[in-house]
């Protein structure tokens, strides 16, 4: 959007938001359709390396990364550093556990996504750290379906912390992974040359206010039981 279509302020403003995961920004985009409905929003998944190519074109106004997105000319402000957690079927050997390795792991089938997204990023560098290759059991890009595959016990996977007080009555185990770096960090990038219209302003104050309010290191060290049933500009 360039000066003269910005002119028109919030009535008729536009904001495009590439992301890996719609989840974490679901409360987010209906907080800014509500305070304003005039913007008109849209979103596109994507991997990391698309996303590159995205704010590079200049396709979208800004990117929410899951793992880290840099580059010539890029800004990015962490939005949220968080825990992943196992979970596994609450009748599954390990279900019992607070906390276990990845060595444990090691022969255990995973549902996870497919390479290149977050959580398949995440779980062979797990993987690597112990010089050992995943066994991958579900492979596929539906992420909002993981945890029931994995109660319906297909495999296990990796969701973050903040997750399990959107599932209550989904049937899992919950544990802590005995690694540093079995964490994610969601962060705000775009083109630091690129032009900042009202919308995308307003968009961004209100995505890096949102995170704010929530605990920037979530975990859930001591709580887990089975279900029953630092801020910058950009």
């Amino acid at each position: 959007m360039d000066l003269l279509a910005d002119a028109a302020g919030l009535d008729d403003g536009a904001v495009t938001v590439a992301t890996e995961t719609l989840l974490p920004l679901t409360e987010l985009l209906a907080g800014f359709r509500a305070a304003h409905p005039g913007v008109t929003v849209r979103c596109l998944r994507s991997t990391p390396e698309v996303m590159r190519d995205q704010l590079r074109t200049r396709e979208v106004d800004f990117c929410v990364a899951s793992q880290p997105l840099s580059g010539p000319g890029l800004a990015a402000v962490r939005l949220l550093h968080e825990e992943v957690l196992l979970v596994v079927p609450v009748g599954h050997r390990l279900a019992v556990r607070e906390r276990v390795t990845v060595a444990e792991l090691a022969e255990e089938p995973f549902i996870t996504t497919g390479a290149g997204h977050w959580q398949r990023t995440l779980l062979d560098r797990l993987f690597t750290g112990i010089g050992r290759r995943p066994v991958i059991s579900c492979e596929g890009d539906e992420r909002g379906a993981t945890h029931f595959l994995v109660a319906a016990g297909l495999g296990i996977g990796l969701i973050p912390a903040l997750a399990r007080a959107e599932l209550p009555h989904v049937p899992l185990a919950w544990l802590h992974v005995d690694s540093p770096d079995c964490v994610r960090t969601l962060s705000l990038v775009r083109r630091e040359d690129s032009y900042l219209s009202t919308a995308a302003a307003r968009f961004r104050d209100m995505v890096v206010a949102h995170f704010a309010e929530r605990p920037q290191h979530a975990s859930l060290e001591g709580e887990l039981r089975p279900s029953e049933g630092g801020v910058g500009r950009v």
